[in-house]
């Protein structure tokens, strides 16, 4: 353990006050957990003396819940931590990170707006090299839902007041969601424009998908 630099935390407090923030904070002993793909992080901090506290435990991809629950118990095990005056714990993961840089999660599908199949794979515009023919621009060549399982639907959310310009074609769901559990996808995204403004048809999409193929795992965009 070791003692964080008093002067340093004095103008911390100083530069909160000066920011409007509260001038008087109650203390807290708080544990932090980052999950990662190998090990899993433990960090307890008591706001009052300064004390800090780490600890490793490997991590349980089968459910990373226990990992994280072997982590704070073994660190308050390790130090004499009372765990009935934790305050806060706050978790953090690397896992879908992981997931994405290595492309060995489940095989996903994705439900969007008619005419927007491809949008996912053009991106941004944001070009490492604008001109250059032969890069590798991550989202294309490592794109996270294979064409094959996109499917598009007839809705539309128009801006900026998340008007439906266009019912949701609930049977072109079903028959989606059909064909994506005939290709075996276990995800299933529904991707919508401008559901942020209106989510009603995604959440209507979200239901039908699950009506039709329950045991996938299923979410929106707006959510």
């Amino acid at each position: 353990s070791f003692k964080l630099n008093d002067k340093s935390a004095v103008r911390k407090v100083q530069a909160s006050a000066k920011n409007g923030a509260a001038k008087e904070f109650e203390p807290e002993k708080l544990i932090g957990v980052d999950v990662g793909g190998t090990f899993t992080d433990v960090v307890y901090t008591d706001t009052e003396t300064g004390e800090t506290l780490t600890h490793k435990v490997p991590t349980t991809p089968d459910n990373p819940s226990r990992g994280v629950l072997n982590g704070i118990l073994g660190l308050c095990d390790r130090y004499n931590v009372d765990k009935s005056k934790i305050t806060r714990v706050l978790h953090g993961t690397t896992t879908a990170t992981n997931a994405i840089l290595e492309q060995d999660g489940c095989q996903v599908g994705m439900i969007t707006t008619d005419g927007f199949r491809d949008i996912v794979h053009i991106g941004r515009h944001q070009r490492p090299e604008n001109y250059s023919i032969l890069q590798e621009v991550p989202w294309q060549d490592r794109i996270l839902v294979k064409r094959r399982h996109r499917m598009t639907v007839k809705e539309r959310i128009s801006p900026p007041d998340g008007e439906v310009l266009e019912a949701l074609d609930e049977e072109g769901v079903r028959q989606a969601a059909r064909e994506l559990k005939r290709q075996g996808v276990k995800a299933i995204a529904i991707c919508f424009l401008f559901s942020y403004l209106n989510p009603e048809n995604e959440e209507r999409a979200a239901k039908i998908v699950k009506e039709e193929y329950p045991e996938c795992y299923v979410t929106t965009s707006a959510s």
